[in-house]
């Protein structure tokens, strides 16, 4: 599933995606309408810029005539945890999880999804497995370089390339893209094709490197999708990524281009 900022919108990329996140306005008259719309789409509503003024009974009529919406709030904001809690609506943080600690103390509010990230990104066939047994989605930025240290290579940084979504998709429920309006309608179109002809800093603005996607081997979204950054954790046990960083250098200077082979339907 792709998510995306809405934006009012008529082309054909961005009808394609899976769900729209919107912000939530009180003087709003027209979210029934919207929602009404857009039936077929899951609907998040941002209510953290909002909070006081939030009209939960609303929201809760909504979500039960609609039954795709749910809010995100902030876990620190206990005012509106009480009133979501209250109402019983679906909701989830705007938090990011990267550790164990958080990880639990986020799940016993019983969000409807999580957000995954940094370190956590390379241990998602045990993460997920654990939200999927309480019932709550995971969810990941794939075109941000994700690290808890900003000097940390973006070889080794967590984020995923367009070729790898169907491999994530095992573990992660919700892709949700990072962009600006201009930016959103190519950024969706390549994911959904499953395929970059390019330099990763194009689609991951925070890629710092210039390496070329053509240049990469299929497997690296298989070995980095759950190596539990063997790297970190047993030092010398795993240099996958500067290898593949070598061989991109290589076939570079070589100029061959990696080619994927077609599946037979």
């Amino acid at each position: 599933m792709f998510c995306v900022n809405y934006y009012p919108f008529d082309n054909k990329y961005l009808q394609t995606a899976d769900e729209l996140k919107i912000k939530y306005r009180p003087a709003d008259r027209t979210l029934e309408e919207f929602l009404e719309k857009y039936q077929d789409k899951s609907i998040v509503i941002d209510v953290r810029d909002s909070f006081e003024d939030l009209d939960a009974k609303l929201l809760k009529g909504f979500s039960e005539k609609y039954q795709n919406i749910k809010l995100i709030i902030d876990f620190n904001n206990k005012d509106a945890l009480e009133k979501v809690q209250n109402n019983k609506l679906p909701f989830f943080f705007a938090d990011l999880v990267s550790t164990v600690d958080k990880l639990h103390g986020l799940m016993a509010y019983h969000p409807t999804d999580m957000y995954i990230c940094e370190e956590f990104g390379f241990f998602l066939d045990k993460i997920s497995k654990i939200l999927h047994n309480n019932n709550i989605k995971v969810r990941v930025f794939p075109n941000i370089c994700q690290s808890s240290f900003p000097q940390t290579k973006s070889i080794k940084t967590f984020f995923i390339r367009p070729d790898d979504i169907k491999i994530y998709s095992t573990f992660v429920d919700v892709f949700e893209l990072i962009s600006n309006k201009d930016r959103q309608e190519t950024l969706l179109k390549v994911y959904k094709q499953g395929e970059w002809l390019g330099k990763l800093k194009v689609i991951i603005p925070s890629f710092k490197d210039e390496l070329d996607n053509r240049y990469i081997f299929d497997s690296f979204g298989l070995i980095r999708s759950k190596c539990g950054k063997r790297c970190m954790y047993k030092p010398g046990s795993c240099t996958i990524c500067d290898r593949f960083l070598d061989l991109a250098d290589a076939f570079k200077e070589n100029k061959i281009v990696i080619t994927k082979l077609k599946k037979k339907s």
